[in-house]
């Protein structure tokens, strides 16, 4: 009996005697999109699906989270194209209040935002075609984007699409009007 005890008191000894505990991190409840100095962006692991609309050139973006973490942000998502070169395409992007101001959002996980997106799809001396886009969420990496038809299957090939200007609509928890363009 006197053996155990004193084997329980060496042990409770040499924990104590040993490195102290580490100070308590804090826990992160949201995967803030907000830059900090140590990291511009967050890597999120989100899936970007523009899925056009019976209108010619008029797309409703879904951004949807498919990490363990929430991600939370705010604003317009940042469009990039490529063309068949695979080089920067230099398409103008206009930044639009549609439906109206973006809310601060945090997407849990498997939880989607909406932006409606105007693709001015034409064929004059100022349009591109297109090889690829991709999103970026404020704060967030750039992802590619994903084209759907209005048959809901995918677009293989975006090179036949010549664009030459966007308009793009603040991020949004719900897709309700974000497609009404002017």
């Amino acid at each position: 009996m006197r053996l155990t005890i004193l084997a329980a008191l060496l042990a409770v000894s040499a924990t104590a005697c040993g490195a102290p505990d580490p100070a308590p991190q804090a826990a992160s409840t949201t995967g803030s999109a907000t830059p900090t100095p140590a990291n511009d962006r967050q890597q999120a692991a989100v899936k970007a699906e523009l899925t056009m609309q019976g209108k010619p050139g008029l797309g409703l973006l879904a951004a949807t989270n498919q990490g363990t973490a929430p991600i939370t942000f705010q604003g317009w998502p940042k469009l990039a194209f490529s063309n068949p070169a695979n080089q920067p395409a230099a398409i103008p992007v206009e930044q639009k209040l549609v439906p109206g101001e973006g809310p601060s959002i945090t997407l849990q996980p498997g939880q989607t935002a909406f932006a409606g997106v105007q693709l001015d799809v034409d064929d004059d001396a100022n349009s591109f075609a297109i090889n690829e886009m991709t999103a970026e969420l404020p704060g967030m990496t750039p992802v590619k984007v994903a084209f759907i038809g209005t048959d809901g299957q995918p677009i293989a090939d975006l090179t036949k699409m010549k664009v030459s200007e966007v308009k793009v609509g603040t991020m949004q928890p719900v897709a309700q009007g974000v497609l009404v363009f002017d």
